[in-house]
């Protein structure tokens, strides 16, 4: 399923991506002249952290979205260090081969359909000694939330998103040739403080196809405001 994202209003949002964001950055031990490529990089929130933590680095965004690709583009327009390329990431990557010294993804993955070919476009953009660090939706992710979805009947306007566990992913990581290094998973529910900022990120970030009916009597049946997410949290290197 294609989502039309709105860059505006998903930066609007009371996003937990945002701290996703700031601990797969966090999780870097960066010189400062590294060159890191966002995989996923939507708006260019994250990269605009990252690029903070990298003085004389650069970031390369790679994105599927025109929309997003238009965010990026807006945000970076006074920085020569930051620029984004059009790519799905599940094909081959429009970048040199062994041109990173790092790659990150926020809550991307779980978009892709299938993971291990997106491992080695990681593997192969990545430097000798380089460092991946993901987060997606995980293994559990939604459980709770697309079990109320499928009460109202809803659940065929769901996205096929490709939650991966454990195990599956280190087997993925260590196909590519990459040296898993950490693959967590993380119960991470967030909360939202009334009913109209749930029923907005609801519409916006994860009930895109619903109705606003569907939308509503989910909120109803849920009736604490929560979206139970499960977070995979990825570190590896490429030996070198």
């Amino acid at each position: 399923m294609n989502v039309h994202w709105q860059p505006a209003k998903y930066d609007s949002l009371p996003l937990p991506h945002e701290g996703w964001g700031a601990r797969v950055v966090a999780g870097f031990d960066f010189r400062g002249d590294e060159t890191v490529i966002d995989a996923g990089c939507g708006t260019g929130r994250d990269a605009e952290y990252a690029l903070w933590n990298l003085p004389r680095g650069r970031i390369i965004g790679l994105d599927a979205s025109p929309s997003m690709q238009a965010a990026f583009t807006s945000r970076f327009a006074h920085e020569e260090r930051a620029k984004i390329l059009a790519a799905d990431l599940s094909e081959p990557w429009p970048v040199d081969a062994a041109c990173a010294d790092a790659v990150m993804s926020v809550a991307a993955f779980h978009w892709l359909p299938s993971h291990d070919r997106v491992w080695h476009n990681v593997a192969a953009a990545l430097k000798p000694g380089g460092v991946v660090r993901v987060d997606a939706g995980g293994e559990g992710n939604l459980v709770r939330l697309l079990e109320v979805v499928d009460a109202v009947g809803a659940s065929s306007s769901l996205p096929e998103w490709n939650y991966a566990g454990v195990e599956d992913t280190l087997g993925q990581l260590r196909a590519a040739g990459l040296v898993p290094v950490s693959v967590e998973l993380r119960e991470e529910p967030a909360y939202f403080d009334n009913d109209e900022v749930y029923a907005d990120y609801l519409r916006s970030v994860v009930l895109h196809k619903l109705s606003e009916i569907e939308r509503m009597q989910v909120a109803g049946l849920m009736g604490d405001r929560c979206v139970d997410y499960v977070r995979l949290e990825v570190t590896a290197v490429k030996p070198g």
